[in-house]
């Protein structure tokens, strides 16, 4: 009776995590990860700064973290130049289709993150809708997020842009219920099989 008890509680936790997602369902955004370089100042050199950021999803409210709903996004960006490259959290910008602007990006730390060269930083930022509105008010179809990089005394900007994925929906009966008809009724009557000698 106590091992029943144990397998159906562990069945409705189970079920209880799987069900309480911190994304908001249908939101998934393309290209995963997109890829934005920083042109060399030599036409033979190679870029010296790549960053690699993704769209990972549309947030509920965390109240045990601090973070209101908003867009959360991951960044990765590479060093593979000479210089020593500063990245300002700050200065990441997030806008819709419709341009409007997005609350300043949450990161924790939010102190500007010194990269050497050869070396790599690895950041998450949330971006809480604007004025108080939500997902479901806001359009979200398209994004555009920019920010500034110092190399050396070089300033540079880069910006990269995201698409709403289409969810797609079956619908089985896209004319209302269908109800297939009952199957050909027959009746079967005794066989009689005949030996011929």
């Amino acid at each position: 009776m106590i091992r029943l008890l144990c397998v159906v509680l562990s069945v409705f936790v189970l079920m209880w995590v799987i069900g309480c997602s911190q994304y908001v369902d249908g939101y998934n955004y393309t290209p995963r990860p997109v890829t934005a370089q920083i042109p060399a100042t030599q036409p033979q050199d190679p870029p010296p700064v790549t960053a690699m950021v993704s769209v990972i999803g549309i947030r509920y409210d965390d109240e045990q973290d601090q973070i209101p709903p908003s867009v959360e996004i991951r960044m990765n960006v590479d060093n593979t130049g000479p210089d020593t490259v500063v990245f300002d959290p700050a200065s990441m910008e997030l806008s819709n289709g419709q341009l409007l602007r997005f609350a300043p990006a949450i990161v924790r730390p939010p102190a500007p993150i010194v990269i050497g060269s050869m070396q790599s930083a690895y950041l998450t930022a949330y971006f809480p809708f604007p004025g108080g509105s939500s997902y479901d008010s806001t359009d979200l179809d398209t994004l555009r997020l920019r920010w500034r990089l110092q190399i050396g005394r070089r300033l540079a900007g880069q910006q990269v842009y995201f698409s709403r994925i289409p969810t797609e929906y079956y619908d089985p009966y896209p004319y209302g219920y269908y109800a297939p008809p009952p199957p050909p009724f027959f009746w079967w009557g005794p066989v009689v099989v005949f030996h011929r000698r």
